[in-house]
């Protein structure tokens, strides 16, 4: 007789509202609306709330020469600090009680569960994401018809660039291994993972907002996506296309509107729950 072992998704608890992974951020660009925010103060849409996450949180794997990973992640939270147009530092809200106009930006390296900061173990996140999707496209994708809703939520996977124009929303979890491109109104409901190429752009005002989580990490090899040849990460997410530390993850965000990433344990837990069964064991049993 043979035995299955299932599991639903295990997703290692996100550290952060907004969570990037990778030393040296490229900020192309925040917000600088006055209705513009990111929360790491738990939202609890579905019932009583959990403690406060860091609105930002920064980590890398690494050291460099006689810098430690830690000294590289700080170096990381300076810079996006450095990046808050002026006015709006109070809009990056979270579990530390910062100084009157300073940002909630935290060095999470040595909070954070260890698969967040290397190449394999994001790649882990990945695998484990593809194997318990809903719906996977592969390649470059432009509107995909259904990312879920808060009554039907998915787990979704781009293999590849999204790029998402006018009213766009969703629900559950939505992995892009390449770049992410977006209007002002897109929103989602859940953990919106953008490992892989780790870049985030968005332009434009609006409406739109994401209750849940963001992790950005920048994992891969894509040096030969140009010629369509390997390696090329983006498309075939695989360990031989991992890079072998991580790279600088990129976030830019033109515009602003009503926008903002609002962290929410409930959306974040019915995400996990909308993922398929996979098999994570299999043995024989002899009578």
């Amino acid at each position: 007789m043979l035995q299955y072992e299932v599991s639903r998704l295990a997703l290692p608890p996100v550290p952060s509202a907004l969570t990037l992974a990778g030393p040296n951020p490229n900020i192309t660009g925040l917000p600088n609306s006055n209705n513009f925010f990111i929360n790491g103060n738990d939202t609890g849409a579905c019932g009583p709330p959990g403690p406060p996450v860091p609105a930002v949180g920064t980590l890398t794997d690494v050291g460099n020469g006689g810098q430690t990973a830690t000294d590289l992640a700080t170096q990381a939270r300076n810079t996006f600090i450095g990046d808050v147009p002026g006015g709006r530092t109070d809009h990056y809200i979270g579990a530390d009680a910062c100084a009157a106009g300073q940002p909630d930006v935290q060095n999470v390296q040595n909070t954070t569960n260890t698969l967040y900061s290397t190449t394999k173990g994001l790649n882990g996140i990945v695998q484990n994401v593809s194997n318990a999707a809903t719906q996977t496209y592969s390649g470059n994708t432009t509107d995909p018809p259904n990312l879920g809703t808060d009554a039907s939520p998915k787990v979704t996977v781009i293999d590849g660039n999204l790029t998402l124009s006018g009213a766009t929303s969703g629900a559950g979890i939505l992995l892009v291994t390449g770049a992410i491109t977006f209007k002002g109104n897109f929103t989602f409901h859940g953990v919106l993972l953008v490992i892989g190429a780790g870049v985030l752009q968005a332009s434009g005002g609006g409406s739109g907002d994401f209750h849940g989580a963001v992790v950005i990490a920048n994992i891969g090899n894509n040096s030969g996506c140009a010629a369509g040849q390997q390696p090329c990460y983006t498309t075939n997410p695989t360990e031989t296309n991992l890079n072998a530390t991580l790279g600088s993850p990129t976030m830019g965000w033109n515009g602003g509107g009503g926008n903002g990433i609002y962290y929410d344990t409930c959306n974040i837990n019915t995400g996990l729950n909308t993922a398929s069964y996979a098999v994570i064991a299999r043995r024989e049993i002899t009578y």
